[in-house]
């Protein structure tokens, strides 16, 4: 199969696959912005997950049979314009989202996880038991967000700043910081540097002005930077990075679980298996350090109170008739498959969410063992790391599409992996720039 692909696709239409990628992120980006829901809510995501699938096979068809380059030497003129990235790009998102911030006051009535997180924060700084019920919202719940979907969060309500606003920092310095490490990192000509170092900044003042409501009562930023994070720490050689990117995203949100046996394959064979036991041993210390021992020893059926608030929770979103038709709105919004689930499956409301989360897992566990088999087919043709990468795009996307409740503020993050996927696609490699400078060097 790969000395198929090898000789039907020539070095020479590599920038067919380049450009290919680039559309295909345009269009997800406008299927997730202008156009969401456009199609009607049954092909609209079709169309949206189709763009996601596609930007991730151009982008491996981009760099197959490319040798896996060298680190990119550190140039004064990129850091200098990622520096520029940063605060121009900051500066725009945050005149984009400060009205949105101060027009929206914190209301358990709009949306209930900051309320939640305040609860979490109060009792952690008070030496209080976390987890226990709350009885100060309009409705008793159970806690069910991992540690670090709220420790962040601690000194903020410390320092008295709003939850969004320190959520929006999290995501600007360190989530796209570790973005623009990676792209120094990494062999991209110059124009093509300069116009990857200012598109997550692009995506998300497109999000925020083509949607208003979508990180109006919620801190999703964060988990969004934990997942630049982890998309970065792939091309690290530091194995205490990637278990800190692991821990992060594994103690925010579960979506990457699925994921992690398949990053650590990877490791265990194309870097050994001290790498690899050092990321999964550490990542295992992390987990037992910051949720294990200070919160589940000290009940351990907190795990399954979380999955039963969950399973409460969908068939609450589920039970909705408010929308104009009558219907669930947030299920038919052009993101996710739960439309078709809620439409034609037969029985009650909990048979039909039972379906999906069983049509989720096979999804998203047959993303990671298709992803394995390219790995497989190509692994002397493909840098592990690309393939990698351009898996956790994959799986990400499969994941939220599958999703039972596919609020669009989880399915944003999606985009932002994906900048990272379309920033591989367009790398060289050392062999590939040495051609390049001796074609503009003058013959004597």
């Amino acid at each position: 199969m790969a000395e198929f692909l090898s000789s039907f696709w020539p070095r020479e239409r590599r920038i067919w696959w380049q450009l290919g990628a680039g559309l295909a992120f345009w269009l997800q980006v406008r299927l997730f912005t202008d156009l969401r829901g456009h199609y009607g809510p049954f092909w609209s995501p079709v169309w949206f997950y189709l763009a996601s699938v596609l930007l991730c096979g151009c982008a491996l068809m981009a760099q197959l049979n490319r040798p896996a380059p060298l680190a990119a030497p550190l140039e004064g003129r990129r850091l200098l314009g990622s520096w520029a990235a940063a605060i121009l790009g900051g500066v725009a998102v945050l005149y984009a989202q400060a009205p949105v911030i101060q027009g929206n006051p914190i209301d358990v009535r709009a949306s209930d996880i900051i309320p939640i997180l305040q609860n979490y924060v109060e009792r952690f700084r008070s030496g209080e038991v976390v987890y226990r019920y709350l009885t100060n919202l309009p409705y008793p719940l159970f806690p069910n967000h991992l540690p670090l979907q709220w420790l962040p969060y601690v000194l903020a309500d410390k320092l008295g700043l709003d939850y969004r606003w320190w959520a929006l920092g999290i995501l600007l310095m360190v989530g796209f910081g570790a973005y623009l490490a990676f792209l120094n990192t990494q062999r991209l000509r110059l124009v093509v540097f300069a116009g990857a170092a200012i598109l997550p900044w692009l995506v998300l003042r497109r999000m925020v002005t083509a949607d208003y409501w979508l990180f109006a009562h919620t801190v999703e930023p964060t988990i969004i930077a934990y997942y630049c994070l982890l998309a970065a720490s792939i091309f690290s050689r530091s194995a205490l990075v990637q278990a800190g990117a692991l821990v992060l995203c594994l103690l925010s949100r579960y979506s990457v679980v699925f994921w992690v046996p398949l990053f650590l394959w990877l490791l265990w064979r194309e870097r050994g298996r001290w790498h690899a036991g050092a990321v999964a041993g550490l990542t295992a210390l992390g987990i037992v350090l910051l949720y294990v021992v200070p919160f589940l020893s000290k009940d351990w059926t907190i795990f399954t109170h979380a999955l039963s608030e969950y399973k409460i929770a969908t068939l609450g979103e589920w039970g909705r008739t408010d929308s104009p038709e009558g219907r669930p709105p947030q299920l038919f919004g052009g993101l996710g498959f739960a439309a078709y689930f809620y439409t034609y499956l037969g029985g009650d409301l909990s048979a039909r969410i039972g379906w999906l989360q069983r049509v989720h897992v096979l999804a998203s566990v047959g993303a990671v063992l298709l992803s394995a088999g390219a790995y497989w087919q190509l692994r002397h043709r493909l840098d592990y790391r690309v393939l990698a990468l351009v898996s956790l795009g994959f799986y990400l996307s499969t994941f939220y599409v599958f999703i039972q409740i596919p609020y669009a503020y989880l399915t944003s993050l999606t985009l932002f992996i994906s900048v990272f996927v379309l920033a591989v696609a367009w790398r060289t490699d050392a062999a590939s720039a040495a051609e390049r400078t001796a074609v503009r060097a003058p013959v004597e």
